[in-house]
């Protein structure tokens, strides 16, 4: 009786167990499918459906087995969230970060730029006035401390993070402790000085006109 008890409850356990790992590899491997990782997706799904099989297999030769049963599905669920938490901690691709602040946005880009980011500041038109957007791209695996600086500048910024499905170009060092170590400039950019210090010029004379208070006679 007891060994019997035993034995199911080790049956029990495997399930679960080649349960939990089937559907960690499986969540991982949408995930990975969804940034457009091709070999990695493969690779997963020849472990997730070998998995499978042999879960499944054991599952199926009695249905009336309710801790199985049991232990089959609950290792549905805990696979779920284990894969969840497996792709988040790789970190693969990019993610878009948007600040939009009232009066500190060039801070915030300054910031960005000295913690090794690039970044890029814009002007728009909220519902109180003039607010500044400051636009980044960085690795996954350093949004929270692209966060962690706009927050420090302006723990009142709206920030925006989106996954960014496809990146090319641009500026996309790693994130460093002590400032940028490149200039601050995209590599291999084709603009001429002559024509960038006149586009920054007017862009320097529209600020200064959209922030120069309005009188009425």
């Amino acid at each position: 009786m007891f060994a019997d008890a035993l034995t199911l409850a080790g049956a029990a356990a495997l399930i679960f167990f080649l349960r939990v790992v089937g559907v960690a590899l499986g969540t991982v491997r949408v995930l990975l499918m969804n940034r457009g990782l091709e070999l990695w997706s493969a690779a997963l799904g020849f472990f997730e459906v070998l998995v499978y099989v042999v879960a499944i297999g054991a599952v199926v030769q009695d249905l009336t087995d309710v801790p199985v049963l049991l232990s089959y599905c609950l290792g549905f669920s805990v696979g779920t969230i284990v894969g969840i938490r497996i792709e988040r901690r790789m970190a693969l691709g990019y993610v878009g970060v948007r600040a939009i602040s009232v009066d500190r946005a060039r801070e915030i880009a300054d910031a960005l730029r000295a913690a090794g980011f690039g970044a890029t500041l814009s002007w728009g038109e909220g519902r109180d006035g003039r607010v500044g957007i400051v636009q980044t791209v960085v690795a996954r695996k350093h949004a929270e401390r692209a966060t962690a600086v706009i927050h420090a500048v302006d723990p009142e910024a709206f920030l925006v993070v989106d996954e960014a499905r496809a990146v090319t170009r641009g500026w996309l060092p790693g994130a460093t402790g002590e400032g940028p170590a490149l200039p601050r400039s995209a590599p291999g950019a084709n603009t001429k000085p002559r024509e960038r210090a006149a586009a920054e010029g007017r862009a320097q004379a529209a600020e200064s006109s959209l922030s120069r208070p309005s009188t009425n006679r």
